[in-house]
């Protein structure tokens, strides 16, 4: 685990801040008085969860722990002093212990997908309500526990409370052999992003011919590189933006660009005035809002290549950007279903037809306009999951102190 953060830390110093914490020390922490405990492992969880841990601290101190930098930076920015932020500790027996000994929560809410043993068993230990939030179990993840169930079940029924995504989601916990009563279908927090219209920045302006490539992983900078290349010899004034998923990476993509003689730049935001290249390779986060905006198009990175399952479509979708997205979305199968049968995206069945439909959808605003209109009416009626998880959250900690008031 050491070597790994060392390794990390090449590419992301804040690896290497406050590592005493990822042993469960946290001598520069304030005491907190019954803190609820929320897990919430990276940026993407960071983000989604915020409306329901925004809810959870009215009544109640919170302690939200992560795993990256990027996470522990953007919890900072989104809840500042009206929450605790550290990193979480390592899930040994020994570290969590540590955790509890400066914490003592009364809660732990756990946010997705992250089963972490050693955390579970602790808190079970301490006799606290666990809640599994926003909980999804892809098939892949589904078929890698079953073939150890016989390990893992006794962690599943700890659980106090799983609110479930989905039906689909509901049945493969169910039949890992979840205790039925413990889970309940809540939907998505994802839909309850807000929308920006009042907050964009106003200079920002839709852009005709701008291809928008969000959360890009290795691999997918150079397909969409090839592509944009091929694109170019049919729209003149096309330009591409790309935001790989992690920052970092962004002069390694600008490499790519130069080998392939394309004129790239790197830059923290985006202007059509003032980024002049051809491609522009965003180094930093929380802009997405204002790339989509601008964007005539948006393909969605992390949903090419198998080992990455894709990313949040929901974010394109509210900011009134037609999308696509390719074959590998694992980790937002549900969702992405609930588009593509309303025709308010575009699937590929395989990467190799990722220029076509770019090609496709840059020729056709009717079709860029319907796709919107109807990724808008799926996000209106699927909203309200944070509000539904925190009244379950909530109810099960009164019942929780009731019960020990008595």
């Amino acid at each position: 685990m050491v070597i790994r953060i060392v390794f990390k830390s090449f590419k992301d110093k804040d690896y290497r801040l406050n590592f005493s914490q990822r042993f469960g020390i946290y001598n520069n922490i304030r005491s907190l008085e019954n803190p609820i405990w929320f897990h919430a492992v990276s940026l993407g969880e960071v983000i989604s969860s915020k409306k329901i841990i925004s809810k959870i601290y009215k009544n109640n101190e919170v302690i939200l722990s992560v795993s990256t930098p990027t996470g522990l930076r953007e919890a900072k920015k989104i809840h500042g002093d009206k929450v605790v932020v550290i990193y979480s500790p390592w899930d040994s027996l020994i570290f969590i212990n540590n955790f509890y000994k400066k914490f003592n929560p009364i809660a732990l809410v756990i946010f997705e997908t992250e089963i972490w043993p050693s955390m579970i068993h602790i808190s079970s230990k301490k006799n606290i309500p666990i809640v599994l939030s926003n909980a999804r179990l892809s098939e892949a993840s589904f078929h890698r526990y079953r073939r150890l169930k016989f390990f893992i079940l006794d962690t599943f029924n700890k659980f106090s409370l799983i609110l479930a995504q989905s039906n689909q989601h509901v049945h493969r916990f169910e039949s890992m052999g979840v205790t039925k009563n413990k889970i309940i279908k809540v939907g998505s927090v994802k839909f309850d992003s807000d929308s920006k219209d009042n907050q964009i920045d106003k200079s920002i302006q839709r852009s005709d011919n701008l291809i928008l490539a969000a959360s890009t992983h290795i691999g997918e900078d150079e397909m969409i590189t090839e592509i944009f290349i091929k694109l170019k010899e049919n729209f003149e004034n096309l330009r591409l933006v790309i935001v790989p998923r992690h920052p970092e990476r962004s002069g390694s993509v600008l490499k790519i660009c130069e080998e392939n003689g394309i004129e790239g730049e790197v830059s923290s935001r985006f202007s059509s005035e003032e980024n002049i290249s051809d491609v522009v390779i965003i180094n930093s986060i929380g802009i997405l809002d204002n790339l989509y905006r601008n964007a005539t198009i948006s393909f969605i990175g992390g949903s090419l290549l198998e080992k990455y399952g894709g990313h949040n479509i929901v974010e394109p979708a509210i900011n009134k950007c037609p999308f696509i997205v390719g074959p590998f979305m694992k980790n937002f199968e549900e969702i992405v279903n609930l588009f593509e049968t309303q025709d308010a995206c575009i699937q590929l069945s395989h990467s190799n037809e990722l220029y076509c439909k770019i090609k496709e959808l840059l020729n056709d605003q009717e079709l860029r306009n319907n796709m919107v209109n109807k990724a808008l009416k799926v996000i209106e009626s699927n909203r309200g999951s944070s509000d539904i998880q925190f009244n379950h959250i909530n109810n099960l900690l009164n019942h929780e102190i009731s019960n020990r008031n008595n």
